[in-house]
This record gives structure tokens, C-alpha cells and sequence, in this order.
């Protein structure tokens, strides 16, 4: 039996500059938007929070758990930057999953 290869991803959840941002980390990331969707969907209170603005992918979990401690311990600012780094536009990049 092979052992699945595991996958753990750093995510930004967001809508545009100067708007609020969510910062976590998630196994399955493609799941876990597809979860927050259905969520927002019942609640239409985050509205200002559902593209998929920026997210790396690790091999570890320990890695990926100290990313997202670093990015979360930055200012807003280098948030901002960092996802300009990747996606200028802050488009959703929930379909590139």
C-alpha cells in the first residue's frame, strides 16, 4: 500500500488592497475553498473575504505551520506585498488549484 504524499498549503484569503485579510494553512486547500464557499454562501457576512488571493505549497507540515506564523507576524503592508509578489491583480486563484 503507498502512503499518500502529503500536501499542505499557506493560503490568503481576500478581495482587493487595503481590505481585511485571512492568513491560515490547510491539507487540502481545494477542499477547504470549496468548504468556506458553501459557508459564506449561509452566512453572507464575509463576503470581503472569499477569493483565493495567494497560497505556496508545502511538503511539511511543520514548514508550512512556521510560514504562516511568519506571514502572520508581518504587517499589513508585507502582506499586501506578498501577494502582489504572486498575483498583482488579485485575482482568485481558487481554479488554478
Amino acid at each position: 500500500m503507498h502512503k499518500k504524499h502529503p500536501h499542505y498549503f499557506v493560503y490568503i484569503f481576500g478581495e482587493q488592497p487595503g481590505s481585511d485579510v485571512q492568513i491560515g494553512i490547510a491539507d487540502n486547500l481545494q477542499q477547504h475553498v470549496a468548504q468556506k464557499r458553501q459557508h459564506e454562501n449561509v452566512l453572507q457576512n464575509m463576503g470581503n473575504m472569499h477569493k483565493l488571493v495567494y497560497y505556496e505549497h508545502y511538503d511539511v507540515e511543520e514548514v508550512a505551520l512556521n510560514r504562516e506564523r511568519q506571514i502572520k507576524s508581518g504587517d499589513q503592508n508585507s502582506t499586501y506585498n506578498l501577494i502582489a509578489s504572486m498575483n498583482p491583480n488579485w485575482l482568485d486563484l481558487s481554479d488554478t488549484l
